[in-house]
């Protein structure tokens, strides 16, 4: 039974207010301010716990966690910008002058209502024993931080240049930048807006920030790690600033022309992102189709049957839907495709192709849920790698591809959710009287909770491991050729990180600074033992320098054991 609205509403208003006065009271000191935040948090659970019964404690804690971690992410973007409006304040400089178009935040704001209408109109009508109904809160949670996000940076978005220093500023109240003009790898015109790339609900591996304010020509510079678009008054003009000869490419001169949305040339593109959004961005495909076979009195186990089965299909064409996504275009390089052929020949996919989508991160990713129609994707930065490097990169996907991991991974998160279902319903329906046992009930959900990513980083990271190691078969430099294609792509992606901390005024301690290759302190370790997707690039390179057996129970045995031993090893 679908739980008090006025409550779930409450809930994430406080969650939203907790880091907000946390903000403000740390303005004298930062620690009192983290101090009461906590407290807070604590008293939070001690009333809510008090107040409900299960699950409903459970559901209103899990509600006021999210909306403060979503809160806790755009209050502490703002350190950059206080940091950015105090030296604008202590210099004179140049203010940019901007095209400002209420049109290019109404678009936004449309998009957002387009995505998460059938959600709306499910959590309104739709049955209110559906679990769906709180999958749908906390993904407007999300929503909601991103709308409110996008509308204050269109709001305070302004621009200025410092022509002794070659510098640019731009600051927002929640997205600030600082670059020097040196730093621009590539400068160019577009004729307009285009929405599908910038939406942040049409994107996926995108480095794109989006400080556009109307639908007039745009900027777009290209830096390490991350491509700004703007939409200055004068673009010709401070394109030929921006300008570094060294970095341009050939059709520099040209304007680039983007279509309207809704021309008829991107009605196909369009319906794609649109799919993308509300089916992996957000829940509102599957809300519209559930509400439909409910309106239609279709038995519950008919509607978790068709739930099920939409969910296989949006599998099955994964590749077609995150293609779209990522704005993917076949590769064209005869070296580069040359080398993939041979590598997807050896592994035994050579159906397997090969894409490349714009994007200033360094990285590869590897889609589809079978064999026959699977892709691998590469972004433009991964294409300045040396080819050995990319192979190595190339390799490691195509063991993804040829393991189905993709698939394997959806299906192990799948078991979890269902297994954590199932302790629920069986709770509920077995312990009458739960008021007595709300404690242990409470810490028994929120302990599955918290294993959930730890689960997900195990499955994850064994697949890794063993990408890492099969993938060397494929390469003619065989293990040492993957450990230098790790170590070097770790090291683009940490000159990648420090330039984009620098671009954000982020000061980095010279005694922490960034560095995928050493071994870090244990709590860090612990981090990435347990819970990030991949482990630590230092143990993946050493495994892979030092590893005499290939992949097998050996590699395997000495990860699992690394995973435990690195992560309570103080030295």
């Amino acid at each position: 039974m679908f739980h008090s609205l006025q409550d779930c509403l409450l809930s994430i208003g406080i969650g939203y207010l907790i880091p907000i006065i946390g903000l403000v009271v740390g303005k004298t000191n930062k620690k009192i301010g983290i101090t009461f935040e906590i407290c807070l948090g604590l008293l939070l659970i001690a009333y809510m716990l008090y107040k409900y019964s299960f699950p409903g404690a459970l559901i209103y804690l899990g509600l006021i966690a999210f909306s403060y971690s979503s809160a806790l992410m755009l209050t502490t973007s703002n350190t950059s910008t206080k940091k950015v409006k105090e030296e604008l304040a202590k210099i004179n400089l140049e203010q940019i002058k901007l095209h400002k178009d209420l049109k290019r935040v109404i678009f936004d704001i449309s998009i957002f209502f387009i995505v998460v209408l059938f959600a709306v109109l499910f959590f309104i009508f739709g049955p209110d024993e559906s679990p769906l109904k709180y999958f749908i809160l906390f993904g407007f949670i999300t929503l909601f931080s991103e709308f409110i996000k996008r509308i204050i940076v269109y709001r305070t978005v302004t621009c200025y240049f410092d022509s002794q220093t070659k510098t640019i500023y731009i600051y927002s109240f929640f997205e600030s930048r600082k670059f020097s003009i040196n730093d621009c790898q590539n400068v160019q015109i577009e004729s307009a807006v285009d929405i599908l790339k910038l939406h942040p609900l049409f994107t996926l591996f995108s480095s794109n920030i989006d400080f556009t304010t109307s639908l007039e020509k745009v900027l777009k510079i290209s830096l390490p790690g991350e491509t700004i678009f703007l939409t200055f008054v004068e673009a010709e003009r401070w394109k030929e600033i921006l300008h570094v000869s060294k970095a341009e490419i050939e059709d520099e001169d040209e304007l680039v022309t983007v279509l309207p949305f809704y021309h008829k040339h991107n009605l196909k593109r369009l319906f794609g992102k649109l799919y993308f959004a509300t089916t992996v961005k957000g829940v509102s495909a599957y809300s519209g189709l559930l509400l439909l076979l409910y309106f239609l009195n279709v038995p519950t186990w008919g509607l978790i049957t068709a739930g099920i089965c939409y969910w296989l299909l949006n599998i099955s064409i994964s590749d077609l839907v995150l293609k779209t996504a990522m704005d993917a275009k076949l590769a064209s390089d005869p070296l580069l495709l040359s080398k993939a052929d041979a590598i997807f020949t050896k592994a035994g996919i050579p159906n397997a192709k090969l894409y490349i989508t714009d994007s200033a991160q360094y990285n590869g990713l590897a889609t589809g849920m079978n064999i026959g129609r699977a892709m691998i994707t590469l972004t433009t930065a991964t294409l300045k790698l040396p080819i050995e490097t990319i192979e190595g990169i190339l390799a490691h996907e195509a063991i993804h591809v040829k393991k189905r991991d993709i698939m394997w991974a959806q299906i192990w998160r799948a078991c979890f959710i269902l297994f954590l279902l199932i302790v629920v319903i069986f709770i509920k329906e077995n312990i009458t009287n739960i008021e007595a046992y709300t404690v242990p009930i409470f810490l028994t959900i929120w302990l599955l909770m918290f294993l959930f990513p730890i689960y997900q980083s195990f499955i994850s990271q064994w697949m890794e491991v063993r990408a890492d190691h099969l993938g060397a078969t494929l390469l003619e430099g065989g293990q040492q050729q993957m450990a230098e294609s790790l170590r070097a792509l770790s090291l683009a992606q940490d000159d990648e990180s420090k330039k984009a901390l620098t671009y954000q005024m982020i000061e980095i301690d010279k005694n922490k600074e960034i560095n995928s290759l050493k071994r870090e302190s244990l709590i860090w370790r612990i981090i990435e033992f347990q819970l990030m997707p991949h482990p630590p690039m230092y143990w993946r390179v050493h495994s892979l320098n030092t590893n005499q057996y290939g992949w097998g129970k050996a590699i395997l045995f000495r990860w699992m054991r690394d995973r435990c031993v690195e992560s309570i090893s103080i030295k």
